[in-house]
């Protein structure tokens, strides 16, 4: 697996995505239940083929984010993945290389997550 250089982590702190689920993550404080998978039935991949939210290494994602675009559960799901510092599969409408620097800059926003 490659190394997160700096820069790219510097540049996902101000993607929007990952601001979402900062501000998700800070409302809901004690509410929140990372292992609590009711939202997981919202979701837009609820009925998808697990081959397409979990593609192989260099396979296409456009299709998984196509079904997350307009997901109502699309930021819970981020922040589920960043706190497990999930790195496979889609998850919150980002693919496994956007989010690896995801976690990176997650481990300083959200210091006492999950596997920080």
């Amino acid at each position: 697996m490659r190394r997160i250089r700096a820069e790219e982590v510097d540049r996902v702190r101000t993607d929007p995505r990952l601001l979402d689920a900062t501000k998700y993550r800070n409302e809901v404080k004690g509410s929140y239940r990372m292992s609590a998978d009711h939202w997981l039935r919202q979701g837009n991949c609820a009925e998808a083929d697990p081959d397409v939210m979990f593609p192989e290494p260099r396979e296409p994602v456009d299709e998984a984010l196509a079904i997350c675009a307009s997901c109502p559960v699309r930021t819970p799901c981020l922040v589920r993945a960043l706190e497990a510092r999930d790195r496979h599969g889609i998850w919150g409408a980002t693919a496994p290389r956007e989010r690896r620097a995801m976690i990176e800059a997650w481990k300083d926003i959200n210091p006492l997550a999950v596997g920080a």
